[in-house]
C-alpha cells in the first residue's frame, strides 16, 4: 500500500512539472532524488552524471554512481532532510514533505537533535570527501 501511494504521489507531481517540461529536471531536493533512483535503476550513467555538481571527476562520480545503483532496489521511499547547524554546537535533522500544491511547498514533518559525535562523523566524512 505504501508502494502504490508514492508512486501515486510521485506521478502527482512529475505530472504537475510536466506543464513546464520540468520532470526531467534536477528543480527540487525531491526531483533530484528521484531521477538519482530512476537512473540508477535503469543502468544510465550518463543521465545519472548530469545530476552531479560540477567539479566532480570521473572517478568519484562513479563511485557515488556505485553507491546508489548497489542499493537500487524497486521497493524506495525517497525522503528530504536538511541538515541544520547552529553556533553553539547543537545540531538537528530536519524531515521536509513536500506538499502538493501550486506553491510546491516543503513543511516540516519533524525535527530530531543529531548527538555530537554522528555530527561529527558526517562532517568528517564530508570533509573527506572535498579533500579529493
Amino acid at each position: 500500500m505504501k508502494k502504490l501511494l508514492w508512486t501515486l504521489f510521485l506521478s502527482l507531481i512529475l505530472l504537475s512539472a510536466c506543464e513546464d517540461d520540468k520532470a526531467w529536471e534536477p528543480y527540487s531536493p525531491l526531483n533530484t532524488s528521484s531521477l538519482m533512483a530512476l537512473y540508477a535503476g535503469q543502468d544510465n550513467y550518463e543521465q545519472f552524471r548530469t545530476l552531479i555538481k560540477e567539479g566532480y571527476d570521473e572517478e568519484n562520480m562513479k563511485r557515488m554512481y556505485q553507491i546508489v545503483k548497489q542499493a537500487y532496489s524497486d521497493n524506495k521511499t525517497i525522503d528530504t532532510f536538511s541538515i541544520v547547524s547552529f553556533e553553539n554546537g547543537k545540531t538537528v535533522l530536519v524531515h521536509l514533505t513536500p506538499q502538493v500544491s501550486e506553491d510546491e511547498e516543503f513543511l516540516i514533518q519533524d525535527i530530531i537533535e543529531i548527538p555530537p559525535e554522528m555530527t561529527k562523523y558526517i562532517n568528517d566524512q564530508l570533509l573527506e570527501k572535498y579533500k579529493e
